[in-house]
């Protein structure tokens, strides 16, 4: 991985820690209850950034005798426990305390007129951070498999934002409480959907249909290939792939051809598909049925 993809996220982290004391600092003048789901949110957003910083340094490290496919899922178990961390708080230091606030009307006045301008200021840090991020993408100095996610991080951090500042503008204890809570839902969501994607990788999904097409469609573009029977990937660590491809050969030909046929398929992957890490060939003698891609496929799109 790219030492470049490190400086948004680091600097992500970087504004996030800031966000959490400006956010602190208005809501322990206004006691905004939308102000203090967004402390939660950008605590949320500053342990994704650090998830993603681990990934960028754990994705170098060399493959060993006892972690022979390298030690990158490290990055989902932790994406894992913070997910489920920040799921957890919310509903019992954001719902609930928002059901107790809202059941008891003298804690229901608030005075926040002004301090919505301060929140400019982490509105600010997320558009800085997800324009980086972009741009990045854009000139191939950093790749969507790191970059996305804090993308997203971003643009759910701005919407959060946004609405707090809105809150606190309006100085309206019941639409606040309200604010608060759609805050909670934006993040819980944000927390399922990387909980399942940090499951799916642990699982060992695999690789992007694209890919696997692509390896079909290669393999059977070498010269006396007559079909593949199969083809299995699995994530190994972000953005590296492990696969295992079953292809058949014209009965009539060589042990020499079979290995200049295996040769040319295995470069042709390398050089067109980097994120298979690890290849494995099984080429066998042609069986029923013939076609066996078509079927394969079809199963393809499914994924």
């Amino acid at each position: 991985m790219r030492l470049d993809e490190r400086y948004p996220v680091a600097i992500s982290m970087l504004f996030n820690l800031i966000a959490i004391v400006i956010k602190y600092m208005i809501f322990s003048s206004t006691f905004s209850r939308a102000v203090y789901s967004e402390i939660f949110h950008s605590i949320g957003d500053t342990s994704n950034s650090l998830t993603l910083f681990i990934g960028t340094q754990v994705y170098r490290t060399k493959p060993s005798p006892r972690y022979p496919f390298g030690v990158g899922k490290v990055l989902y178990i932790s994406s894992l426990f913070s997910s489920i961390i920040l799921a957890g708080s919310i509903f019992y230091m954001i719902i609930a305390e928002n059901i107790r606030i809202y059941s008891i009307p003298e804690q229901l006045a608030m005075n926040s007129s002004g301090f919505w301008i301060y929140m400019s200021v982490p509105i600010l840090f997320d558009i800085a951070t997800m324009f980086i991020a972009i741009r990045m993408i854009r000139s191939k100095q950093g790749r969507p498999i790191v970059l996305g996610p804090l993308i997203l991080e971003d643009l759910m951090g701005l919407s959060g934002n946004l609405m707090a500042a809105a809150s606190l503008a309006l100085s309206n204890r019941i639409l606040d409480i309200y604010i608060s809570s759609i805050i909670a839902f934006i993040i819980l969501a944000g927390s399922i959907h990387i909980g399942y994607r940090s499951i799916e990788a642990l699982i060992g999904h695999s690789a992007p249909k694209e890919v696997v097409a692509r390896i079909i469609k290669i393999a059977l573009s070498t010269p006396g290939v007559v079909d593949v029977n199969d083809a299995k990937t699995m994530i190994i660590d972000p953005d590296r792939y492990l696969a295992i491809i079953q292809i058949e050969v014209r009965e009539d030909m060589t042990v020499k051809e079979v290995e200049e046929i295996k040769e040319d398929i295995i470069t042709s992957i390398k050089k067109n598909l980097p994120e298979i890490r690890y290849l494995i060939l099984d080429i066998v003698k042609p069986r029923e049925p013939e076609k066996s891609y078509v079927s394969l496929l079809r199963e393809i799109k499914e994924i």
